[in-house]
């Protein structure tokens, strides 16, 4: 990357450093995963600590120091939580950046996983809570299948059989058929869920 990047991005997480600084991760539409240190966003008068907070899309600046990016300017420009905000709406766009912070490296450009990131957080906050966890199954999904960690439904893991599908394993990653003994967890399958999706990349570690 070039001594200075300036791009949209949305923020994966914030951690504080040293004493009086942050460090920020960000998924840039043009330049993938990046981080950078915000120079004293700890203080009361920062103007950058309100538009460093994680779930928010940025124009973000940084420029390249003797220890790496230092950022340099940040605005939102799309805030994903609310004033008011839903636990379940927060938890679960949580579980999306962080599948991206696992999963992408750093300095490798996606502008379609940005765009799908960006349309996930989205849907997430706009949603009626009654098809939230619908939505949300969806766009982890798609993010999963984006990067190649989605399960798979269609046949069992062990055998390859495509009858009697009855339960999912997330150590295998997929399904596991009546005619087969597994001894780690499984769950039964009454059909897609989101906790199905979750619990193949915890196994992963990817959320």
């Amino acid at each position: 990357m070039s001594a200075t990047v300036t791009d949209s991005a949305i923020i994966l997480s914030r951690v504080p450093w040293r004493e009086a600084d942050k460090r920020v991760v960000f998924f840039t539409r043009n330049h993938g995963k990046i981080d950078g240190v915000a120079v004293g966003a700890h203080k009361i008068k920062s103007k950058l600590a309100g538009h460093l907070e994680p779930l928010r899309a940025v124009d973000v600046m940084v420029a390249e120091g003797r220890q790496g990016y230092k950022i340099a300017q940040c605005m939102t420009y799309h805030n994903f939580v609310d004033v008011e905000p839903d636990i379940s709406r927060v938890r679960c766009m949580g579980i999306l950046v962080r599948f991206v912070k696992h999963v992408t490296e750093f300095g490798h450009s996606d502008p379609e996983l940005y765009d799908m990131l960006f349309r996930g957080l989205a849907l997430m906050q706009a949603t009626e809570i009654s098809e939230l966890e619908g939505n949300f199954g969806q766009s982890l999904m798609n993010l999963a299948v984006h990067f190649g960690y989605a399960p798979t439904f269609d046949r069992c893991m062990l055998c390859r059989s495509e009858e009697n599908l009855s339960r999912f394993s997330p150590e295998h990653g997929g399904m596991i058929c009546t005619a087969e003994k597994v001894f780690e967890k499984t769950f039964i399958f009454n059909g897609f869920s989101p906790q199905i999706v979750v619990e193949h990349l915890k196994w992963r570690g990817l959320v």
